[in-house]
């Protein structure tokens, strides 16, 4: 019957009707509307369609029968939850129909509320994954159309859907959560009264609405999503609960106004603008839970669209909370906001990173070390994003140094400085060129500070590499347990023990790791400590040695620490080669930033690490070739630094004897300075025979060669710090060709205005007097030699009239600004000289030199200052000489008023820390 009724077409003539009428008769049997078998009632329900559909829009039963049938179809329904039952297709078939031909509407007719409720109820339910998308959208089409068509919503019928809202609900699935959010999308409008009705009676608790099962905020939720227009009345309600005395309530509603605020896709409801502002002012609340929870979703919010217009509002709040009293709330500020960065650069400004990062700072040290971590993470990200349009090619690159900065806070361990450097900046995998290239950048950005840590941190690697060499050297030569072997191992491990932050500890642990008789471990710490190494070997030899101890071993956090420093993965040949490979481009280029950059790292490469240089020495001259002043200044201060370390295969090369006599001939000053060190450093006999050869060339081009007059006074004074013999072979002909025919005379240009009153306004007659007075004070400071030079009296003489007159005697003429150069560079040289001959210093000098504190030209004053200041913190200088300080106070007003008592301050601290010292080491 059911295959013939649906070959029937609907509406069909009078014949075709009378012909099916014993069938629709048979149809409608009590005991076939009551029959308990399911396929019975399968077919039963099929035949009902069929015929509804045919006589449609005519009723072809009375209204019992129509219930009955209807009962009937919406019991097959429940049987759509087995795809796999024989009579599935029959119950979509049914379904299909039900939803096309609008026969659903009858019930309404017929007021069958209860039933719709329950075929409502039966959708919910059974709807799953497994179905295919007509059959959901027939459910969805069958609810939407009665939902439409009814004249007033049963608030059982909006309840069955409402209760099927909400992420947390259990017994309810996803697809029936996303079916009722569909439907309620659908008929928005329709529903929109009742919805709010029910709404306000949740939040209000006033008992009147009869479904308890329906969670206010999870509702909330959803509707959010699917009709938000419904929710402008339930913000008076949330914004109560964001004020409430009680923080279960208060923490309640910051949880589903975070979630609604973070939906991806979605923007913040107009109607909702005042419960974000009253949300973002909960990152003040008393309860620091509140506080934490706000700023996790606000990072959600980012996460989910940076670019959404309440972003820089948001950023703002959050940069506010940097100061919290607590450090957890600061700490979560750090990781929000670096969270966000690290999922897109652009989405968190520069600045506000930078802001983060002075949580470096902090009072708290867990999230001191915590920022600096997440800055490393945000450096990785940013090298990992490569070319990123979003962002500037070094908008990140100062990062690095304020990580180098650290090392300056006795909090920072300098082995977690180095551990972040060496592995968190860069993935493991990054090509050794593009960390070479990032940082030459972030040398740039570089200051004295930050420079000074870099060279620090090399140092305190290479005393560790040093010292573990030994060791290493000792275990190998040691056959047996000697008490001068033990006390030489011993010796070792307690000057390694001092390069870390815990010494006690540290030494504790080298014992320990003594006594491992495991060959395979000791193989690995001799190829970490060979320089020729590559990173990716020695990043593996690490990680293999630490898989050997095992996680669980107690040295294992000690030698991941201890393998990191001894090894050359954080700089190594491949970097060296690579910095000069980048110089040379940027030569091409004609950057001169990148260029210096280059140099300045390469120069504190070769300063600790000379060896890595063995092997590049044609890269080595091929730059020094170039016609190009920065990289051969650079190139000789790295020869001076590492030229003995590749002194035999760069003796195979001749020109570069010959280069670097010519810059000491004709290069810069600096040039000069740097290329005769060099000479000395790579020739056999440090340097006596070439120096020799230059020194002659040097004092006879005096008279010749006015125009390289600087840098062969520059020449000559670092030949006489480094080979005093050779210096003292004509020694008197130059300090007399300086007193004479430098300093004893007038400006030849005659311009000696009075009027010159700017500080670069002076002339190069003054400029020559300053370079021969630094000459004269190199020529007293041997590096070698430990005994005074006689001409030291005789420069304290000359000293003094310019610190009096301004020049070397009253009847010198000269301008006003040439002679507070002269004073300027006097006082200097007097500090300089202090430093190695304090007591050759005459009283009055002295006194003339600290008076220079109280100069009449501004830029004299501080320079002399800054310059007391530097000598003293390195240890360099007597302390008496703070005096300056107590002098010039009188002439200053409050701000240099408290920069100097800062300065007194921090030299009584270092005089205390170096008599503290002394009775240690006397101890």
């Amino acid at each position: 019957a059911a295959e013939c009724l649906h070959g029937v077409e609907q509406s069909p003539g009078p014949s075709v009707m009378e012909t099916i009428q014993p069938c629709l008769k048979a149809v409608a049997r009590d005991e076939f509307l009551k029959h308990h078998d399911e396929d019975v009632k399968v077919l039963l329900a099929t035949c009902f369609c069929e015929i509804t559909r045919i006589t449609a829009p005519e009723a072809p039963y009375s209204d019992d029968v129509l219930r009955d049938m209807f009962h009937l179809i919406v019991d097959t329904f429940s049987g759509l939850n087995d795809v796999n039952g024989k009579s599935f297709g029959r119950r979509v078939a049914i379904l299909e129909t039900v939803a096309r031909y609008r026969a659903c509407v009858v019930m309404l007719d017929l007021e069958c509320n209860d039933l719709i409720a329950d075929m409502f109820r039966s959708f919910l339910e059974i709807i799953s994954d497994n179905h295919e998308p007509n059959i959901v959208n027939s459910m969805q089409s069958v609810m939407a159309l009665i939902i439409d068509e009814s004249e007033d919503i049963e608030e059982s019928l909006l309840n069955v859907l409402l209760s099927t809202l909400g992420r947390k609900k259990t017994g309810v699935s996803l697809p029936a959560r996303k079916l009722a959010r569909h439907v309620i999308e659908h008929s928005a409008g329709k529903l929109e009264p009742y919805i709010r009705k029910i709404l306000t009676s949740s939040l209000d608790g006033d008992g009147t609405s009869t479904n308890n099962s329906i969670d206010h905020h999870e509702v909330i939720f959803d509707l959010y999503q699917c009709a938000p227009k419904v929710l402008k009345v339930v913000v008076p309600y949330i914004t109560g609960e964001l004020l409430a005395d009680e923080v279960e309530t208060r923490s309640k509603a910051v949880e589903i106004l975070g979630e609604l605020f973070s939906l991806p896709g979605i923007p913040i409801l107009e109607s909702f603008k005042s419960l974000f502002d009253e949300f973002l002012k909960r990152l003040t609340d008393r309860a620091v839970e509140i506080r934490v929870s706000v700023i996790e979703h606000l990072k959600k919010c980012l996460m989910s669209n940076h670019s959404r217009p309440e972003a820089q509002e948001i950023i703002k709040a959050l940069c506010d909370r940097l100061l919290d009293y607590e450090e957890n709330v600061r700490k979560q500020v750090v990781a929000a906001i670096c969270d966000v960065a690290c999922h897109s650069l652009g989405a968190v400004p520069v600045e506000t990173i930078k802001q983060v990062a002075e949580r470096v700072r902090d009072k708290s040290v867990s999230v001191k070390c915590y920022t600096m971590e997440r800055l490393a993470d945000i450096y990785k990200f940013y090298c990992q994003s490569g070319s990123d349009s979003s962002v500037n090619s070094d908008d990140f690159e100062w990062i690095p140094g304020k990580i180098l900065r650290c090392l300056y806070d006795k909090d920072f361990r300098p082995e977690s400085i180095e551990s972040i450097l060496c592995g968190s900046l860069f993935p493991p995998e990054y090509p050794t060129k593009e960390r070479v290239k990032h940082w030459v950048t972030a040398v740039t950005h570089f200051d004295k500070v930050e420079m000074k840590a870099l060279e620090q941190i090399f140092l305190q690697k290479q005393r560790l590499q040093q010292e573990m060499l030994k060791y290493m050297s000792l275990r190998q030569t040691s056959q047996e347990d000697t008490p001068d072997m033990k006390k030489k191992i011993l010796g070792c491990f307690r000057s390694m023990s001092r390069l870390f932050n815990d010494h006690t500890k540290s030494e504790e642990y080298l014992n320990m790791l003594h006594q491992i008789k495991d060959a395979n471990i000791w193989n690995i710490f001799t190829s970490l400590l060979d320089c020729s190494t590559t990173f990716n070997e020695a990043w593996s030899l690490r990680v293999d040695l630490l898989t050997k101890l095992g996680e669980k071993h107690a040295l294992h956090d000690f030698v991941s620490t201890l393998s990191m420093r001894c090894s050359y993965l954080l700089v190594n040949k491949e970097y060296v080669k690579e910095i000069l490979s980048e110089a040379s481009d940027q030569k091409s280029t004609g950057n001169t930033k990148l260029m210096s950059s280059c140099m300045d790292l390469l120069t504190a490469v070769s300063s600790f690490f000379p060896s890595l240089l063995s092997g590049l020495e044609e890269d080595i001259i091929e730059l020094l070739k170039e016609d190009n002043e920065l990289l051969k200044e650079g190139i000789a201060h790295v020869l001076s630094k590492a030229g003995g370390n590749i002194r035999e295969q760069l003796a195979s090369s001749s020109s570069i004897t010959l280069l670097l006599e010519r810059l000491c001939l004709e290069g810069t000053r600096k040039q000069a300075k740097y290329s005769v060190h060099a000479l000395a450093a790579i020739t056999k006999d440090d340097g006596l025979m070439s120096l020799s050869v230059l020194y002659k060339r040097l004092v006879d081009l005096l008279e010749e060669k006015k125009v390289h007059l600087p840098s062969i006074l520059q020449s000559l004074g670092c030949i006489a710090q480094i080979a005093m013999p050779i210096f003292e072979t004509r020694g008197e002909e130059i300090i007399n060709f300086i007193t004479k025919k430098i300093l004893d005379c007038n400006d030849d240009s005659g311009d000696v205005s009075a009027h010159k009153s700017e500080w670069s306004d002076s002339t190069q007659s003054c400029l020559l007097k300053i370079y021969g007075i630094k000459t004269l004070v190199k020529s007293c400071q041997p590096c070698k030699d430990a005994q005074a030079h006689p001409g030291i009296e005789k420069l304290m003489g000359i000293l003094k009239n310019i610190l009096t007159y301004g020049d070397i005697s009253a009847n010198m003429i000269s301008s006003t600004i040439d002679k507070a150069h002269l004073r300027l560079a006097a006082a200097k040289a007097v500090l300089r000289l202090s430093r190695q001959w304090d007591h050759k210093v005459p009283v009055d000098v002295f006194y003339l030199t600290l008076r220079i504190s109280q100069d009449d030209v501004p830029q004299v004053r501080k320079l002399f200052l800054s310059k007391v200041h530097q000598y003293i913190k390195e240890r360099a200088l007597d302390a008496k000489y703070a005096c300056a300080f107590l002098l010039a106070m009188d002439d200053y007003h409050a701000p240099q008023y408290e920069e100097f008592k800062h300065n007194i301050i921090e030299v009584a601290q270092i005089c205390q820390q170096v008599k503290m010292r002394q009775l240690s080491v006397q101890a």
